[in-house]
């Protein structure tokens, strides 16, 4: 039976609450938590809020450091198209950020310029192609800078927000590191239901984040990666991660969306 605009935007919140894992319940962290946080992590997307926001952090973190990280990938000429559509549009149009930089370097241009933190205050892994090595490479950065490190904020595009923790986790066990890792989703990516039988994003989630058709592969792309079969990333498949227990409605959801002519649209 077909869905309506309004059950598919259902499964599609249902899947993407799920995926934007974050430890402050939707309230960010408070000023107690920033005041003792050794280093703030931004892993390489095209999501410009996740950029404002480990900036944002930053400033009101005294101990931390930023960790930026991000080479060429998928996301790299999309986040230089939303960054230059933003309100940091100007530093493109002055030279600063240009298409040929990595996700790091682009992102170090902001923090600098518009952020004001000091260079010193920055480690940038700019080598990295994908969400493994996003992780891989920032571990080994922060061992090199020989610094204590007891806990450490991870940012990332919300709909990867989940499997990046779980393979900053398995790196993390690689490299014998025990700090206390957070994760903070910047927000809840969701859809409304829009003219005729459309979807559309909300106001906040309307710019610089995604097309339709990129949300939902990337939606249903993440719970393919995290379902432990052979194609995914569990131990069944890649054993890029440990085993998830994605919860039964997800999993309902998931099918769902899966079915729809607009998944198919997004996925061809």
């Amino acid at each position: 039976m077909p869905q309506s605009p309004d059950q598919l935007a259902h499964h599609i919140n249902r899947i993407g609450a799920w995926l934007a894992q974050d430890d402050f319940q939707g309230n960010g962290p408070g000023p107690e938590f920033l005041r003792d946080l050794d280093a703030i992590v931004l892993l390489g997307n095209q999501v410009i809020a996740t950029l404002t926001a480990a900036c944002t952090l930053m400033q009101r973190s005294p101990a931390a450091i930023l960790v930026l990280s991000g080479g060429a990938g998928h996301s790299t000429q999309l986040l230089y198209e939303n960054l230059c559509n933003s309100g940091y549009g100007t530093l493109a149009r002055q030279g600063l950020v240009q298409e040929s930089m990595s996700e790091a370097e682009i992102y170090a241009v902001v923090a600098q310029n518009v952020f004001g933190i000091p260079a010193s205050r920055i480690l940038i892994e700019n080598r990295s192609a994908n969400s493994g090595e996003n992780c891989r490479f920032s571990l080994e950065l922060l061992q090199q800078a020989n610094r204590r490190l007891d806990s450490v904020l991870i940012l990332q595009d919300p709909l990867m927000q989940r499997r990046s923790m779980l393979t900053w986790a398995r790196e993390a066990e690689r490299f014998g590191s025990h700090e206390r890792v957070y994760s903070h989703a910047v927000f809840v990516p969701g859809v409304e239901p829009g003219p005729g039988s459309l979807l559309r994003f909300p106001g906040d989630q309307a710019q610089e984040t995604w097309t339709m058709e990129r949300f939902l592969a990337i939606l249903l792309g993440e719970v393919d990666r995290l379902r432990d079969t052979e194609e995914g990333y569990g131990p069944r498949g890649r054993n890029f991660l440990s085993h998830v227990e994605i919860p039964e409605a997800v999993l309902e959801s998931y099918l769902r969306v899966s079915a729809s002519p607009l998944a198919a649209q997004a996925l061809r």
